[in-house]
């Protein structure tokens, strides 16, 4: 599912952070009780991923949950992107009891959000100097933030990784990353950032798929079917559904030949713009490393002038650094983790990245 992946370093070391990006508003009435309960049971809104914003207080990741909560699924990452943000940055403190921080933050966002809400969401961030999180006091000084578009963090490792090999600095690079909500195709020309078209993002993720195999049985975000795809079980059932059960094979096969083909034109579209006679293509997105895979090779690799690199390399670096084990998570977690060892080693200082 959507998460909210973040990446700490202390200048000695790497750890890493996951969580549902959700966030649920909590009325004054129940900040309340959860502080009533802290008092006289010893677990109460310390216990729990609570927010609190001057007068606001939200519920977060899994804390969200049962109550009417806004995510990233759904909403632009840009409109949550500022308490998400402060959660990562609330649980690093949580984490090593550490509660005035100077920090350097980046972000990653979608490109056409990057593009749209950078200045906006760095305003909002650099004005939040204090916080509440666990019912703890935190104060926030940001060094230096960067926010990039997704998919930048992959181009920032390899780049790192080529300039160790000798390869020139100048090398061009196409991004291709297929998640749980997005697909982002960027064109890195010399190494440059994109600024504009064909680079993009649009909402053809895992998402789509789910939207197709779940038609007539279930809402798409059913858990019980998540859970049956994850698995690869070949029939799935409801508990508000008794005695139903309902085929996967034939259905999935149809819905994933029909989101393939949506997948496959956009591309197909977003490659015929290229006019550059050699790039590496770097393909990220849990999405795209499973089910998409072997359809994405045959695609990708008879492209002219294309090189396509599945970042082995940073899984295992990933598994190694960070301690992430199932390389589906090592991939998710890649473009987090690029960028802050970019951002680690261009300020050489503590860091967080939240993506």
């Amino acid at each position: 599912m959507s998460a909210t992946k973040a990446a700490f370093n202390d200048g000695i070391s790497f750890t890493s952070y996951l969580c549902p990006s959700k966030v649920a508003d909590l009325p004054p009435s129940e900040l309340t009780i959860l502080k009533d309960q802290g008092d006289q049971l010893g677990s109460g809104i310390e216990s729990g991923a609570y927010l609190q914003l001057g007068e606001q207080a939200f519920a977060l990741a899994d804390d969200a949950e049962g109550r009417p909560n806004k995510s990233t699924e759904m909403l632009r990452k840009s409109t949550l992107a500022k308490l998400r943000v402060l959660g990562a940055v609330g649980e690093l403190a949580h984490r090593y009891h550490t509660y005035d921080l100077a920090i350097d933050i980046g972000i990653a966002l979608p490109f056409d959000e990057y593009i749209s809400e950078q200045h906006e969401i760095s305003h909002q961030l650099k004005s939040a100097s204090s916080f509440m999180y666990r019912g703890q006091s935190i104060n926030l000084t940001i060094n230096h933030l960067k926010i990039l578009p997704e998919g930048a963090g992959l181009v920032q490792w390899r780049k790192m990784q080529a300039m160790q090999q000798g390869q020139p600095a100048t090398k061009s690079y196409v991004v291709v990353i297929v998640g749980h909500r997005d697909l982002t195709f960027l064109i890195f020309r010399q190494g440059k950032p994109p600024t504009g078209e064909p680079s993009g993002t649009v909402r053809m993720g895992y998402l789509e798929f789910l939207q197709s195999v779940s038609q007539g049985i279930c809402k798409p975000d059913n858990p019980y079917l998540f859970e049956a795809l994850l698995q690869g079980r070949e029939t799935v059932a409801f508990p508000d559904q008794p005695g139903r059960t309902y085929d996967l094979i034939e259905r999935g096969q149809r819905s994933e030949a029909f989101y393939w083909e949506q997948v496959k034109h956009h591309l197909s579209e977003k490659f015929a713009y290229l006019d550059i006679p050699n790039y590496e293509i770097l393909v990220g997105g849990g999405t795209a490393h499973t089910l998409l895979k072997a359809r994405l090779d045959e695609l990708l690799n008879p492209l002219p002038g294309g090189t396509v690199n599945w970042l082995p390399e940073i899984q295992r670096e990933v598994c190694t650094v960070l301690n992430v084990i199932h390389p589906a998570d090592q991939i998710r977690f890649a473009d987090c983790y690029g960028g802050s060892k970019w951002l680690a080693i261009k300020f050489g200082r503590p860091l967080e990245a939240v993506s």
